[in-house]
């Protein structure tokens, strides 16, 4: 069984893993910390096996043993108040609000790419107050289908969980319009050997269940991207994030070495402008002009 069927099974398995109805929500100080930190342990070491192991099958089955027990841990009621923090290899963001908290993390290939996995795990006490409570559910496995999404299309194409572009999550802005609650998720993907990427998406919740890919980068085209994707040379570190100062979100220009490889991104690198955008009537929309020096201002 090669590497992809392997890893397709493991996706399902995370998606059946975390199906859970979600549970009413008890005083914080009724966490069952010695329940959760069990867990914690066992989690400390499948994720060292699933970074580490030079053995590709270990990794996979270090990683699906992570899944089980990282969603047995998350079924124990107010664990979304738990951090995880000695659970190393595994991102875990809060969104501003505290809605919602995202882990993300991957496997690596033996070809050296990276494949992702990741749950959303609502806050109980949040839900709780909502009017629509009953549409939310604890716990939305994300389904990385990174292979399958058509590459001519990803850039306009709205997503749900079950079918994710993976990617390690390391920023979340929130922004709001008409009543309605955005957040931006800045991220990381090692592509390949030769390149990586930088990924900028919006996440947003319909009907109670997560969405990726709301068409509101306005980069002045002829129509709006859902996601912004930029490829570069591995050994290159480009900037993608955001200025809590200035309230924009700083999109480091990345250019290939000579005219020639125009179109082969393992030979762009960062060329140290930036372009600026700027949350205005419910999108991000790119400023004139570029930054020369962002920190400098």
């Amino acid at each position: 069984m090669n590497f992809k069927h392997l890893f397709l099974s493991l996706s399902l398995f995370l998606l059946t893993t975390f199906i859970s109805k979600p549970s009413s929500a008890q005083a914080l100080d009724s966490i069952l910390v010695d329940s959760i930190r069990n867990y914690e342990f066992r989690l400390m070491g499948l994720s060292r096996e699933m970074v580490s192991s030079f053995d590709e099958l270990t990794r996979i089955s270090s990683g699906k043993s992570f899944i089980i027990n990282l969603s047995r841990a998350l079924r124990i009621p107010n664990s979304y108040f738990y951090p995880f923090d000695s659970v190393k290899h595994i991102i875990i963001l809060k969104s501003p609000d505290d809605l919602f908290r995202i882990m993300t993390w991957n496997v690596a290939t033996n070809d050296e790419k990276f494949r992702y996995f990741g749950v959303i795990q609502m806050n109980p006490l949040k839900l709780e107050k909502m009017k629509d409570k009953d549409w939310y559910k604890s716990f939305y496995p994300l389904i990385d289908r990174s292979d399958s999404i058509n590459s001519n299309t990803y850039l306009f194409t709205e997503t749900d969980a079950n079918h994710w572009y993976g990617a390690a999550y390391y920023k979340i802005i929130k922004t709001s319009y008409k009543k309605k609650d955005y957040y931006t998720l800045l991220g990381w993907d090692g592509a390949d050997r030769t390149r990586n990427k930088k990924i900028a998406e919006i996440l947003f919740f319909r009907d109670g269940s997560p969405y990726f890919g709301a068409p509101l980068f306005d980069m002045k085209k002829k129509r709006p991207f859902s996601r912004l994707v930029y490829e570069f040379n591995n050994q290159a570190s480009m900037g993608l994030r955001y200025d809590d100062k200035q309230k924009l979100l700083l999109i480091e220009n990345i250019v290939p070495d000579k005219p020639a490889n125009a179109g082969n991104f393992e030979f762009y690198y960062p060329d140290g402008s930036f372009d600026a955008l700027s949350w205005k009537n419910g999108k991000w929309e790119k400023q004139k002009g570029i930054i020369e020096n962002p920190n400098a201002k």
